[in-house]
């Protein structure tokens, strides 16, 4: 049973590329890299953003989206 392979050489085997290990293929895996990380830095300095126009104001006589007075 082990030995029921129908192969009994290996002389003149071929081989098929895939193209796996070529340039190309690091080149899209680093492009899938960054646009996933690009987005992340966009969307961290727009919360800054907000968050620092979001505050509330010393001097202001309401509160700013909730944010009380103490």
């Amino acid at each position: 049973m082990f030995n029921s392979s129908p192969i009994e050489s290996w002389d003149g085997a071929g081989v098929f590329y895939s193209f796996a290990g070529s340039g190309m293929t690091s080149l899209w895996f680093w492009l899938a890299v960054l646009l996933c990380i690009v987005p992340l830095f966009i969307t961290l300095k727009t919360e800054n953003h907000h968050e620092k126009h979001h505050t509330f104001r010393e001097g202001d006589s309401d509160s700013t989206h909730g944010v009380e007075k103490r």
